[in-house]
């Protein structure tokens, strides 16, 4: 059988190798408009590559869709795949990383053993349109002409367009009669109504709740990187993603509780108790000092030190509900995954095209869109299992 498969992606190229587990002798060909294969790989999890998440996480992806595709085929059975063909893994807290910790390490050997068993990479091809010739598909590309029995879109989107992401595929898969969703950045900064310009590049840990519309929809406690206009980290790149998801709203609210470890009343305690200990700010035990001064201002407070016990309850008040309105999301130069693409309304169960016959989407092109920590990952390669388990039957 002879596949032809759109995008050089952990869904392509990890297709590619099961179907040629399946079966040696499928003609498969990877196409893709970059220079060379797996650019967005390199970036994943800050090089190191987390490939899946062995944790459970009820806000893990959008659409039930997208979690019965994973259930089919989850983390477990992708670490199994992956020690079949060669490739070993660690975890560290559930997150399962390359046991070489490399992404590169990973790529150069998925790329090797693709070529091992014949899989044939055609790059600086970018689609132009495909159509269908008797029982075959036509695939025209920039400069070429390719004739498939099957062919595979895993073309990811439009997220991190400096590593190739690109929203091309939408226009062309519309004029197919696709229904698409609306494409957002997700998993990327946030800009604020708050500007936190005086502690811009600061870090803290905390346990953040994003409120849409004055209704709690998502907590995690985690590191929170401070921009000059807004805030950034990987809790708030989820929120980002959980915005994105939400269809309308009309305010949106980030609250930061700066010390999780204490409640309202422990705090109020110890501030107390440590408030005549120094004639610094008793904050200066427990955050740089332009934290400390951003801390004051929030809460109104003039004194530099030596607080009044009301003044104490409105520090607590502030490190315990530190408030950021939302105002935008960073666009998707910033963002490591699009919510949005194509609706499972347009497929059936084996991710077949209920128009085009013999046409497969997986992956990022479809409206399934996973938190950080490797979901995305996990979902690109659960999804390639299912057609290739439903190409194993069309032969």
């Amino acid at each position: 059988m002879k596949i032809g498969i759109l995008g050089q992606g952990f869904s392509g190229i990890i297709l590619s190798l099961m179907l040629k587990e399946k079966d040696p002798k499928n003609d498969v060909t990877i196409i893709d408009k970059e220079e060379t294969a797996g650019r967005k790989i390199l970036a994943t999890g800050n090089g190191r590559c987390n490939i899946t998440n062995l944790n459970e996480n009820k806000y893990a992806y959008n659409s039930e869709d997208a979690k019965s595709i994973v259930e089919e085929f989850g983390p477990k059975e992708i670490v199994k795949f992956l020690n079949k063909i060669g490739i070993f893994t660690r975890e560290y807290n559930g997150l399962v990383y390359p046991y070489s910790n490399s992404a590169k390490t990973l790529l150069d050997y998925l790329i090797a053993l693709c070529k091992e068993k014949k899989v044939k990479f055609v790059n600086r091809e970018k689609l132009i349109d495909y159509s269908f010739e008797k029982e075959k598909i036509r695939v025209k590309t920039t400069n070429k002409i390719f004739i498939f029995d099957k062919f595979v879109i895993a073309s990811g989107s439009q997220s991190a367009p400096q590593l190739g992401g690109s929203g091309d595929i939408f226009s062309i898969l519309e004029k197919h009669s696709y229904k698409i969703s609306g494409l957002k950045p997700g998993l990327a900064p946030i800009q604020t109504e708050e500007k936190p310009v005086t502690i811009q590049n600061e870090r803290v840990k905390a346990k953040v709740s994003l409120y849409i519309d004055k209704t709690l929809v998502y907590e995690e406690t985690g590191e929170v990187l401070f921009k000059k206009d807004g805030l950034s980290g990987i809790v708030i790149f989820n929120c980002a993603s959980m915005i994105a998801r939400s269809k309308r709203f009309k305010k949106c609210t980030i609250s930061l509780d700066l010390l999780p470890d204490y409640n309202y009343d422990e705090l109020v305690d110890l501030l107390t108790k440590l408030n005549d200990k120094s004639k610094a700010s008793v904050l200066s035990g427990i955050f740089t000092k332009h934290i400390v001064e951003y801390i004051r201002k929030a809460s109104g407070i003039k004194n530099l030190y030596a607080y009044t016990p009301t003044e104490i309850k409105k520090l607590a008040v502030t490190m315990k509900n530190l408030v950021f309105t939302y105002k935008n999301t960073y666009d998707f130069k910033d963002s490591q995954v699009t919510v949005g693409g194509v609706e499972f309304s347009n497929l059936d169960f084996d991710l077949e095209s209920k128009k085009e016959p013999g046409v497969y989407l997986i992956g990022e092109v479809l409206n399934a869109d996973g938190l950080c920590g490797g979901y995305n990952i996990t979902f690109a390669i659960s999804s390639a299992y299912r057609v290739a388990e439903a190409l194993e039957k069309a032969e």
